[in-house]
């Protein structure tokens, strides 16, 4: 005799089956492999803080942060590693640069000036840290 719970322990099994037996694509295969590469996300990191410095010329202090936190949180993060193997004192020191002096510089509202000496030591470092991946 066939019931409505039988019937759904055999669309169960098979479901769960098919799970495993049909063969699994990454659709998303080549953009996670562009997007682990160091190089996309040290091109990122510039960009972003060309654009917060662009901002604070500009006045504004809170979009030149959130350009710095986007630079830091969604890239720099994603290097660190790869970086640390490479040169742990580089990387360690362009974090604090970043995620610290920069940020803090913005928040506290400091001189162009001040905030545009951090912003090329940090560029300088990010150059060194590309030279480093392209070996």
């Amino acid at each position: 005799m066939i019931n409505s719970k039988n019937i759904f322990n055999v669309i169960s099994s098979v479901g769960f089956m098919l799970v495993f037996l049909l063969p699994s694509y990454n659709i998303n295969a080549q953009e996670e492999k562009e997007e682990s590469n160091p190089l996309i996300f040290l091109a990122n990191i510039n960009n972003l803080l060309q654009k917060s410095m662009t901002e604070l010329n500009a006045g504004n202090y809170t979009g030149a942060s959130d350009l710095v936190d986007t630079a830091y949180i969604d890239n720099y993060e994603y290097i660190e590693d790869s970086l640390k193997e490479l040169d742990k004192d580089l990387m360690e020191e362009t974090e604090i640069m970043i995620r610290e002096d920069l940020a803090g510089a913005i928040e506290d509202k400091n001189s162009i000036d001040e905030i545009t000496v951090l912003y090329n030591n940090i560029k300088t470092n990010l150059a060194m840290a590309e030279k480093l991946f392209k070996q």
